[in-house]
């Protein structure tokens, strides 16, 4: 009796294998539908800045490295826009901002008269890590200004700042704008 229920449970096991091996090998019509492609989670950013000149992706997150970056951002910004000379991308970027009302008002005054400003220009020759909280970034940094000169369409000198101002110390307050998804000046000084 053993021996035949051995033989039995061989024979069954072959049948299911056959049975198995045998459905592995029938032909199977491919499935019509693709699995969809999920969606991106990457979020564009809305524009800011000028348009030939925008706030670049590094200066647009909200850490210590994004302020960092806005500042030498803002510092390139500022001497673009004084050789166009226009202040509006100043006072875009820096909505609330008196230093940058005034210094953006130096450019469009110079515009609007015909002048235009020579040198001047700012490089940050050291700065601090940001000081970060409640989505307000400070940070103090030195830099340097090279001799500038404001200068009439004929080409008279009209004021100038002949000597180089190697240390100004300066600092800038930035609010994260949520809305922009960037940094946006509150306060700056430079000297």
């Amino acid at each position: 009796m053993r021996d035949l229920r051995g033989l039995r449970r061989t024979l069954t096991a072959a049948a299911l294998a056959a049975l198995v091996l045998s459905g592995c090998s029938e032909k199977q019509e491919a499935n019509d539908t693709l699995p969809t492609a999920a969606p991106e989670t990457t979020e564009s950013l809305p524009p800011v800045g000028p348009a030939d000149f925008p706030v670049p992706d590094e200066a647009r997150t909200q850490d210590a490295a994004g302020a960092e970056a806005f500042l030498k951002y803002w510092i390139d910004l500022l001497n673009r826009q004084r050789a166009v000379p226009a202040g509006q991308a100043i006072t875009d970027l820096g909505p609330g901002c008196q230093e940058c009302a005034r210094i953006a008002g130096n450019y469009d005054s110079a515009a609007s008269a015909g002048n235009r400003y020579e040198g001047g220009e700012l490089t940050i020759t050291e700065s601090v890590a940001p000081q970060m909280g409640d989505g307000e970034a400070m940070i103090a940094f030195v830099a340097r200004r090279e001799p500038v000169s404001l200068v009439n369409r004929d080409g008279a000198i009209l004021e100038a700042r002949p000597d180089p101002a190697p240390a100004l110390s300066s600092g800038i307050t930035l609010n994260w704008s949520e809305s922009d998804k960037s940094w946006l000046v509150k306060s700056f000084t430079l000297g």
